[in-house]
């Protein structure tokens, strides 16, 4: 524990690339939760609508990551790490000039897709770059930085809302963007997997990218359209049946785009699944505190950014500490992120009506859903193999964000017309914690197994 990560001087320059890119998406995406009001007033539309902005970006995100992690392995780590930098911050450029919702909705679609190539390329080029031992830490590195963005994300989000405009939030991306270019460039060497040769697995890219973007938006629009309507549901069956079509495809693809083999490995898939359950609380829980502090409480968007650091600085103190703790059981810590975030929330819907007390277990919540998403991805990739780092990173991503957009479009479904108060809030912040308890026998019995670092393949 006590021995440096490395010495060398471009290794470091390295992580800081790759985690600045993730301050860069976290920083974005809190920062944008408290600027929701701000863009619905400018831009004459209410904020129902613009919950699209968040569960639009997320369903594009979503949808890409798996691609963009494979194609990232195929086609060069660096390349990819550049080009998605570059889409991000020039969708963020042209999204400050938004002069209308459906403009500014599209450049967020399309910051995620920026965000799906570039997120999963950050851990590759790590886990490529380092040792097994040392993976781990330096995994949990680059969260720890990019976590910052994640505390300070709502507190600059409501500065530059107040005191400039909404259009600012967008705008700060650049210049980070063209530093992490910058970084990358001079830091990052290229690399690849040619264990299987170089061939795009188009008909798997076309299946996961249909069937995960009709699924979303079958849990998207149910708040317009209803849950039990022909529309929703007929969406939502067509996307899983794209996704069943998408596993029987891969099982006989040669190369796959997503290598099912990483599923036999019982650390991997226990640890994004509960990684999952524990992280989807935590952007729904965000979207419904924006509401309910702006909303409900007639918060501005610097109290409502001061408030939320609780929340958020929670979510930056577990990621900060995920990547030491390399030495517990991974079954155990998932199991503390979840008792610590599932009590949290638990907690702010009892107490909600009582401010300081709901700051305060807020944080507990911020610290689970951190916790729960920065441990899984960093123990499976630990534990995936090394040639593998993109796709096994672009699997877990898309399960974790895929989970939380759908976590957030329920929750937006189920405040709708309630007027976001402590009522409407509260019974919805308790299921999403009770889920999380519920989720810990899973972990109990199913994720005890000893933890075995991989020999790394060659790449």
């Amino acid at each position: 524990m006590g021995e440096r990560l490395t010495t060398d001087r471009r290794l470091w320059r390295l992580i800081l690339a790759s985690a600045l890119a993730m301050f860069l998406v976290n920083l974005d995406f809190f920062a944008v939760q408290v600027a929701l009001p701000d863009m619905a007033r400018d831009l004459d539309t209410d904020i129902n609508a613009l919950q699209w902005v968040i569960s639009g970006y997320m369903l594009s995100l979503a949808a890409f990551l798996i691609v963009g992690g494979r194609l990232a392995d195929i086609l060069g780590r660096k390349t990819w790490l550049i080009l998605g930098t570059a889409i991000f911050g020039l969708s963020s450029l042209i999204g400050g000039f938004a002069t209308s919702g459906e403009i500014l909705i599209g450049m967020r679609i399309l910051q995620g897709v920026g965000a799906a190539v570039l997120m999963p390329v950050c851990l590759a080029v790590v886990t490529n770059a380092f040792p097994a031992a040392k993976v781990q830490r330096a995994i949990g590195l680059v969260f720890g930085i990019a976590a910052i963005g994640q505390a300070l994300g709502p507190l600059i989000g409501g500065v530059l809302t107040e005191l400039a405009s909404w259009r600012w939030v967008l705008w700060l991306n650049v210049p980070v963007a063209v530093l992490v270019i910058f970084l990358t460039v001079t830091s990052v060497r290229q690399s690849f997997d040619d264990s299987e040769g170089r061939k795009i697995d188009w008909g798997g890219l076309v299946l996961i990218v249909l069937s995960i973007s009709l699924f979303t938006l079958g849990i998207d629009m149910a708040a317009d359209w209803g849950w039990i309507a022909v529309g929703t549901l007929g969406l939502i069956a067509v996307g899983l049946l794209g996704f069943g079509l998408f596993i029987f495809w891969e099982n006989r693809a040669r190369p796959p785009l997503l290598d099912l083999s990483l599923f036999k490995i019982r650390e991997f898939s226990v640890m994004t699944a509960a990684g999952a359950v524990g992280n989807s609380a935590g952007p729904a829980a965000i979207f419904l505190s924006t509401v309910y502090l702006q909303t409900g409480r007639g918060f501005s968007p610097i109290e409502a950014g001061v408030a939320f650091l609780l929340f958020s600085g929670g979510v930056a103190f577990t990621s900060q500490i995920a990547g030491r703790l390399e030495a517990y059981a991974s079954w155990k810590v998932m199991v503390s992120a979840l008792l610590i975030g599932g009590l949290g929330l638990v907690a702010m819907g009892v107490l909600i009506e009582t401010l300081p007390l709901y700051l305060i277990a807020s944080f507990f919540g911020g610290a689970g859903a951190g916790l729960a998403w920065t441990f899984a991805s960093v123990v499976t990739q630990s534990v995936a193999p090394a040639n593998k780092a993109g796709a096994a990173s672009g699997v877990v991503l898309t399960i974790l964000i895929g989970l939380g957009g759908v976590a957030t479009a329920v929750a937006a479904t189920l405040i709708a017309g309630g007027g976001g108060d402590g009522a409407t809030v509260a019974p919805i912040l308790l299921g999403f914690g009770v889920l999380e308890l519920v989720t810990i026998p899973f972990v109990v019995i199913f994720g005890r197994e000893p933890h075995k670092l991989p020999a790394r393949a060659a790449t």
